[in-house]
């Protein structure tokens, strides 16, 4: 069984945002559960996922959702879907307070190997490092 209280994930830096990895892919092989702090007035580099969707649970804070050309503002909770292949990023619009959601990443058909080899802690350092070739800093002034 796994059971995991959000205090007790492992927490990591990634382009200026405060992450907490709940539910790895190496346990699950088919899903994963990270929570995701956005600083006040801070953003999520604008990506997209060949191989699975993602789900985002909005539970504080006050965000700008943009999905493939669409974008919503929503105000805490809310849900987002985002399908495979689609551009997307979240924005906290306030300015003075953290945005907290937890995303939900499911790969329909299995885990690829080259996305689980070496355990997600590699696979997080892959998506750091050109995150940062795109200028986005691990660490930014909170």
């Amino acid at each position: 069984m796994y059971v995991r209280q959000f205090t007790d994930g492992e927490p990591f830096r990634c382009a200026g945002n405060n992450f907490v990895m709940l539910l790895p892919r190496d346990e699950t092989k088919a899903c994963e559960a990270v929570l995701q702090i956005v600083r006040p007035g801070g953003v999520t580099p604008s990506n997209s996922h060949d191989t699975f969707m993602q789900i985002y649970l909005i539970w504080k804070g006050e965000a700008k959702i943009v999905i493939g050309g669409d974008s919503k503002h929503v105000t805490a909770p809310a849900i987002a879907f985002v399908p495979p292949r689609t551009e997307h990023w979240v924005e906290n619009l306030q300015q003075n307070q953290e945005l907290h959601y937890l995303y939900i990443s499911v790969w329909p058909n299995g885990i690829p190997a080259a996305e689980i080899e070496g355990g997600w802690k590699k696979v997080y350092a892959g998506i750091i490092d050109e995150y940062v070739n795109r200028g986005y800093p691990v660490d930014a002034k909170q």
